[in-house]
């Protein structure tokens, strides 16, 4: 028989050396642990500037190179753009069944009702993106707001994807609708439309540039607002046309004039001009920083400012063509044969709005033959 106090040691010891290895297993476990954290960082960063994918991302995963295109792209996983997008395609031919229906009597709708649904159902998201874009930027007091170079180009903007995911959605039933139609196939505004696709993109995929998109995806649209009561009034001369002689016809055309040289050509320039110099500061790398990623490819930062300078070309384009028309109207004058249609067209026509032709798609077939 053993002694108890041997015994009693005996036991201690047994205890202290399970407590010792325990120890040991959990310090081993801890260093296994953090080594292969580390390994598996530095080899998916080491290889060609790959992040480790569990950690947040800045840059676009995959996709069209400069397009920001994702795995949860709000092109097809969003609601509101599909919501948009489907409910314009739907009621497209809706509304063209209908005018066929109701207005038998009137030769004249009823031998372009496709022109006619174009200008209705477009009025729809020109009318919301206004309203969203007008409360942000006068109401909310975003133009009034004392901003950063860094607060406007990178800080989001409440309400505004929003914004964007309609113009996109708009855009692209647009671009795809006005190809069917040969008084709307005019190829500068299927381009601008191209464009203003791809912007409003980037716009509701990354925060860029989201301070300025409200005064170029809505304040601006509310040039389009008058504009589209002048094209029904010039598309449908007897049926619509008649009613909007004189006073009415010359006071929306002086308001859309107005609109426009305040928006598109004074407020533009300035804003132009500070979007450039914004830009140019945040691409000098001593202003960044330190460890600042760009929330976007500099595709994106670039393309920003060659599309805007594409449309400052049109709007010029546009001003120099209301100027001519303004000419004819106040002092008179003779307008050139063959051109008078597509001057009125021009000269009324704002970024993304569809000019009119003298021509039908019927009397060009006519022509040819």
């Amino acid at each position: 028989m053993q002694n108890p106090k041997y015994q009693h040691k005996k036991k201690i010891s047994t205890q202290e050396t399970k407590r010792r290895r325990k120890k040991v297993r959990e310090n081993h476990t801890r260093v296994n642990m953090e080594n292969a954290q580390e390994a598996g960082l530095n080899t998916n960063e080491g290889a060609k500037g790959i992040p480790d994918r569990h950690r947040p991302l800045n840059l676009p995963q995959w996709g069209v190179p400069g397009l920001g295109l994702r795995q949860s792209s709000p092109v097809w996983s969003d609601l509101l753009v599909l919501k948009w997008l489907l409910g314009l395609c739907v009621g497209f031919p809706i509304v063209c069944f209908w005018i066929k229906s109701n207005l038998k009597k009137n030769k004249e709708i009823q031998k372009n009702a496709y022109l006619a649904a174009f200008q209705l159902l477009y009025l729809m998201p020109t009318f919301h993106i206004v309203v969203k874009a007008t409360q942000i930027w006068y109401f909310n007091g975003l133009a009034y707001k004392e901003t950063t170079a860094f607060e406007r180009v990178f800080d989001k903007v409440d309400g505004l994807p929003g914004i964007a995911k309609i113009a996109f959605a708009s855009q692209i039933w647009k671009f795809f609708i006005s190809m069917g139609e040969f008084d709307l196939a005019w190829p500068e505004f299927l381009g601008s439309q191209l464009l203003s696709t791809v912007l409003s993109y980037w716009t509701m995929s990354v925060p860029y540039m989201q301070y300025y998109a409200v005064y170029y995806f809505g304040a601006c649209e509310l040039t389009n607002l008058p504009l589209a009561a002048i094209d029904l009034g010039r598309y449908y001369p007897s049926t619509i046309g008649s009613g909007m002689k004189g006073v009415v016809d010359i006071g929306l055309k002086v308001l859309f004039a107005s609109l426009f040289v305040y928006f598109r050509v004074y407020g533009w320039f300035f804003m132009s001009k500070q979007v450039y110099e914004d830009t140019m500061f945040i691409l000098d790398a001593k202003n960044l920083p330190a460890g600042f990623e760009y929330p976007c490819p500099r595709e994106v930062v670039y393309g920003v400012v060659v599309m805007l300078g594409m449309f400052s070309l049109l709007n010029v384009a546009w001003l120099w063509q209301i100027a001519k028309e303004a000419k004819t109207t106040l002092f008179g004058g003779k307008k050139k044969k063959g051109k008078s249609s597509s001057s009125n067209s021009k000269s009324s026509a704002g970024r993304g709005q569809p000019p009119a032709r003298k021509g039908t798609r019927s009397s060009a077939r006519k022509k040819t033959n």
